[in-house]
């Protein structure tokens, strides 16, 4: 039995996308349709803006990706993976609607801790929007797009590019640069840091360690 992740529904239960969130969705399907890969830097720009068009660019607050994730039409969910190694999956067209009464879903290992769950979510989305939209291997929707997270697989570029957009939009170069100033001011220990920083933004101490390799 599948446990969707509970969130507040838009008045009437319907969620309407936001005209410029479509036009990113554009934007990406004909730079993939064309086979024009993005940058790590274009893929930073793409999370800001849909942190910037969803209201939460300089929020003060850890990024509510499930919140997020439904505005793309997908619906959440945990469930308890046997598969230590497998944090989570996603799954559009073929039987998708069929299982899940949904067209569009993001699954996460409830066996993960929290801060994990959530990057996973990140990181499936990410594959979403660079991985599917305008891929056309499913454009006719008889086949099922999917796209597991395993923990022991990181070297392809697609892994690489899904893993900078979850670390983007979860951790945003500005506000995580503001929030380690504060840490540092209160301790410069580095542990200190590392802890404060993942319980502001809600990820792992190692998504922590490696964003400020990335940003500071």
């Amino acid at each position: 039995m599948h446990n969707i992740i509970k969130i507040t529904d838009y008045k009437r239960g319907v969620c309407f996308m936001d005209e410029r969130l479509e036009e990113i969705i554009n934007e990406i399907k004909e730079r993939n349709q064309a086979n024009n890969p993005f940058s790590m830097r274009e893929i930073d720009e793409i999370a800001i803006r849909i942190l910037s068009i969803l209201g939460y660019r300089s929020s003060d607050q850890a990024t509510p990706i499930v919140k997020i994730v439904k505005q793309f039409g997908f619906k959440a969910y945990s469930e308890k993976i046997e598969d230590k190694n497998l944090s989570g999956d996603i799954f559009i067209n073929g039987k998708t609607q069929e299982i899940y009464k949904h067209d569009k879903v993001i699954i996460v290992n409830d066996m993960d801790e929290k801060n994990h769950q959530r990057f996973v979510t990140a990181h499936e989305l990410a594959h979403y929007l660079f991985d599917f939209l305008g891929n056309p291997e499913y454009a006719d929707n008889s086949k099922q797009f999917n796209a597991a997270y395993y923990k022991d697989k990181h070297d392809s570029d697609d892994e690489k590019r899904a893993n900078r957009f979850a670390a983007s939009i979860l951790m945003p170069k500005d506000v995580f640069i503001k929030q380690y100033n504060i840490a540092k001011a209160v301790d410069s220990n580095n542990w200190f840091i590392t802890m404060y920083l993942s319980r502001f933004f809600e990820t792992s101490i190692s998504s922590i360690e490696r964003r400020i390799l990335e940003v500071i």
